[in-house]
C-alpha cells in the first residue's frame, strides 16, 4: 500500500488549509475529504500544478473534478481571496509562457474576402463556415480559416448552427466508396411539394464521383419511368457495373417487361437492394437529397411544374459542376466524374499555398486558375495570356498553365 500525505505549505500559503493525511493504493480513487480540499484550492485561485503536487495526483484529474463540481454546482465558496501567484517559479518548474491577448481570427480579412463570404451566404443560407471555405478554396484559390468565415457570417447577423457528434454507443461506421466511376449508380426517390400537389424526385448518383447522372420529376413513383431516366443517363454517361436502391416497388418490381428489374437483366447490371429498415450504405443519395431540400425547396417558391423543373435544371448543373463538395477532398463533382481530379487538385493546392487575396483583385477572372465545364458569359473571354511570375515565363491557356522558362535579361 503506498501512502501519500501532504507536503508542508510553503510560507506563501499560509491562508489555505493543509492537505488532510491520506493513504490510497494504487489506482483506487482519491478520498472524498482530499477531493474537496483540492477544490478549495481552485476556487482560491492556486495554480492546478501546485495543487497537483500537493496531493500527489495529476492536473487531468483535477480537471475532471473541477468539471463534475461546475456541472453538480457543488464548487466550494474559498474562506480566503483569491491567492496570487507566487514570486518566483519552483526549482522544476517550467518558466510560464506570456499571456498573448486572443487575435481575432477574421481581423486579417479584406473587404474583397468578406463579400465573398457573405455573397455565398446569400447564394446559398444552409451552408456553414466548413462549406464556405472549400466553395473558395475550390474556385478562388484561397485559404481562408473556417474560424475567420465564422466570425464574418456572426458579425453580419447570420446565426451559427452547431450540430452534434455522433451518440457514443452508436453502431460503428463503416465508410464505402466505389472504386471508379460507373461502378455503382444509387438511386432514391425524394417527395416534394409544390403548391398542393405532390412530387415525386428521382436521383440517380454515381457513388465514386457524387455527380448527378440522372434525375426526373414524377407525378408518381413508377418502374417505368426509373427504367426512362436510367435509360437516358446510360446514354450520356455509360452503363454501370451495378446500381444500389433501397427495397422501394418500383426498384423491385418484375411484372412487366418494361419493369426496372426486367431492364436491368436484360443489360447485365446487378442490382443490390439494401437491408430492411437499414438505410446503412445509401449516405451518399440520402445526403444529396438533403442538400437539394435544403438548397432549392426550402428556399424556393414555385408556382408551377414547369417553373420548378427549370429551377431543377439549373441546381443540377450547379451541383455538377460549380459546388464543391466536402466529402471528395473540396472538389467538384464533375472534377472527379471526367476523371480531371488529379490535375484539378494539383492546381488547387498550389493556388491556396499563396495569399490570393491581392492576385484577385487584378484579376478579372476572380483568382479562378482552371476552367471547369461551365457556360462561357457573353462577350469577350480571355483564352490566352502570357505572364511572369517569379522570374519565369507562364503561358496561361483555358486554364491550362505552361512554364515557358526561366526570364533572362
Amino acid at each position: 500500500m503506498s501512502r501519500s500525505t501532504s507536503p508542508s505549505p510553503s510560507s506563501s500559503d499560509d491562508s489555505l488549509p493543509t492537505c488532510p493525511e491520506f493513504s490510497r493504493k494504487p489506482g483506487a480513487p482519491y478520498p472524498f475529504e482530499v477531493r474537496e480540499y483540492a477544490l478549495l484550492l481552485v476556487a482560491s485561485g492556486v495554480r492546478r500544478r501546485h495543487i497537483a503536487s500537493r496531493i500527489g495526483c495529476s492536473t487531468e484529474i483535477l480537471r475532471t473534478w473541477v468539471r463534475a463540481a461546475e456541472e453538480a454546482g457543488a464548487m466550494p465558496v474559498p474562506p480566503v481571496p483569491p491567492v496570487p501567484p507566487a514570486a518566483g517559479p519552483e526549482p522544476d518548474a517550467k518558466p510560464s509562457m506570456p499571456q498573448r491577448r486572443p487575435r481575432d481570427p477574421g481581423a486579417g480579412l479584406g473587404d474583397h474576402e468578406v463579400e465573398a463570404v457573405l455573397d455565398l451566404k446569400r447564394k446559398h443560407p444552409s451552408m456553414g463556415p466548413a462549406q464556405i471555405r472549400t466553395q473558395l478554396k475550390r474556385f478562388m484559390g484561397w485559404r481562408i480559416a473556417t474560424k475567420a468565415i465564422a466570425r464574418v457570417l456572426k458579425t453580419n447577423g447570420y446565426e451559427l448552427v452547431h450540430t452534434a457528434g455522433r451518440p457514443k454507443g452508436e453502431e460503428e461506421v463503416h465508410r464505402f466508396e466505389a472504386p471508379h466511376r460507373n461502378a455503382v449508380w444509387q438511386m432514391d426517390f425524394v417527395e416534394l411539394r409544390i403548391g398542393p400537389e405532390r412530387r415525386a424526385l428521382l436521383l440517380v448518383e454515381d457513388d465514386f464521383s457524387r455527380f448527378l447522372v440522372g434525375h426526373a420529376l414524377l407525378e408518381t413513383p413508377a418502374s417505368e419511368d426509373v427504367v426512362t431516366v436510367v435509360r437516358e443517363a446510360i446514354r450520356r454517361h455509360g452503363k454501370p457495373e451495378a446500381v444500389y436502391t433501397d427495397r422501394g416497388g418500383p426498384f423491385l418490381a418484375w411484372n412487366k417487361a418494361s419493369s426496372l428489374g426486367v431492364f436491368l437483366e436484360a443489360e447485365l447490371i446487378d442490382h443490390h437492394v439494401s437491408p430492411a429498415y437499414r438505410p446503412q450504405g445509401r449516405g451518399k443519395i440520402e445526403a444529396l437529397a438533403g442538400t437539394v431540400r435544403r438548397e432549392l425547396w426550402d428556399v424556393c417558391h414555385f408556382d408551377s411544374v414547369e417553373v420548378a423543373e427549370r429551377a431543377l435544371e439549373e441546381f443540377v448543373h450547379r451541383y455538377n459542376h460549380r459546388r464543391a463538395h466536402m466529402g471528395i477532398d473540396g472538389l467538384t463533382p464533375a472534377d472527379r466524374f471526367f476523371g480531371r481530379w488529379e490535375e484539378v487538385l494539383s492546381l488547387v493546392q498550389a493556388a491556396s499555398r499563396r495569399r490570393q487575396g491581392v492576385v484577385a483583385l487584378g484579376d478579372g477572372r476572380g483568382g479562378d486558375p482552371f476552367v471547369t465545364e461551365e457556360v462561357l458569359p457573353d462577350g469577350p473571354f480571355e483564352v490566352l495570356r502570357l505572364l511572369i511570375e517569379e522570374g519565369r515565363m507562364v503561358l496561361a491557356f483555358l486554364g491550362h498553365r505552361v512554364d515557358l522558362g526561366e526570364v533572362r535579361a
